[in-house]
């Protein structure tokens, strides 16, 4: 399965922000408050963004962030996806910073995260000028490929295992066989730092999913891999970043309502049809096996069929009728 890796850089910066924060912004860390929490404004940050045809090439966060003495400031984040690179980056970035200061009147540090080989356009820094006049604007920079795997691995801040998992990309395995043995390394090693529970649960994911395998029996025996290695009787999926990509698809309206009447029922009963609806949601884009949407669902293959039979007998096909169509879909992946 393939989730954009737009999405999973915004889902895991957020899920892990006092970490990120930490990690790039180490040298300014003691002046940040942090039991003030952080404020997400990415909202407000597309209504700024210079037009690019290409945004779902990259991630973008803007994030209020509180110091001690009580200022208000804000950081803009900006993560070059691999295989794009943009020779106009460094005057979107000072245009993106002017209209948010301008807007909002507030001090804002940038950071582009390179993670790609083209250094060409690692741009530190815009310049302009004009019969005497001179713009220079810097911005904090940081380029995956000046940091290794080992340097990267000794660094105990759980973001460095995120840094880590990206170069699955820059030093991209020759099959899947390799990718499969990579994963699990990172993932054996990352069990071995002091991270919670929570947190490496949400690493596993982003490693799972950042480099998606082509051959769907290597990607099964991986998933069996994995639930041995974490010593969990279910795989685990990173839901957020795929509704996010759900959502980014126009398809977020009935999971919504889904998760309404969820919690109008009550927990229990809330999983059970927030699941149901996640199955249609997923069944509707008809790009998953029924194996894959069992992974990410949480669901037995058995359950997910059942549902989508019901699915298509509500839209009005016989018992036979459904289960043919079942048969037919599920031999394309075969």
């Amino acid at each position: 399965m393939h989730i954009s890796k737009d999405a999973l850089w915004k889902g895991i910066i957020e899920s892990l922000i006092d970490e990120f924060i930490r990690f790039f912004f180490a040298e300014y860390a003691d002046l940040i408050d942090f039991e003030r929490g952080f404020e997400f404004l990415d909202t407000e940050l597309q209504k700024l963004l210079p037009e690019n045809p290409s945004r779902r090439r990259h991630a973008d966060k803007l994030i209020k962030v509180w110091l001690k003495d009580g200022e208000e400031v804000w950081f803009l984040i900006h993560v070059e996806v691999q295989g794009y690179s943009d020779p106009f980056f460094d005057r979107r970035m000072y245009e993106c910073v002017y209209r948010i200061g301008d807007k909002f009147q507030r001090p804002v540090t940038a950071l582009a995260i390179y993670t790609d080989w083209e250094h060409k356009h690692h741009f530190k820094e815009y310049r302009a000028s004009f019969f005497g006049t001179e713009l220079v604007y810097k911005f904090n920079t940081y380029v995956l490929c000046e940091h290794s795997p080992a340097e990267l691995s000794q660094n105990p801040n759980p973001f460095a295992a995120i840094m880590e998992a990206a170069w699955q990309y820059l030093d991209q395995p020759k099959d899947d066989q390799a990718l499969r043995a990579l994963k699990l390394s990172l993932i054996e090693r990352l069990k071995m730092r002091n991270i919670p529970r929570d947190k490496i649960s949400l690493i596993i994911n982003f490693i799972k999913f950042y480099l998606p395998f082509t051959n769907s029996e290597i990607e099964a025996i991986f998933e069996q891999d994995l639930m041995v290695l974490t010593q969990a009787g279910k795989s685990m999926g990173l839901i957020e970043a795929i509704l996010e990509d759900v959502k980014q698809q126009g398809l977020e309206q009935g999971l919504e309502q889904g998760l309404e009447q969820g919690r109008e029922l009550g927990i229990v009963e809330g999983i059970a049809l927030e699941k149901r609806e996640f199955v249609k949601k997923l069944w509707s884009l008809q790009e998953f096996s029924f194996e894959k949407t069992a992974i990410l669902v949480d669901l037995p293959v058995e359950d997910v069929k059942t549902i989508i039979q019901e699915i298509l007998q509500d839209e009005g096909l016989s018992q036979e009728e459904a289960k043919l169509q079942l048969n037919s879909y599920q031999a394309r992946f075969s």
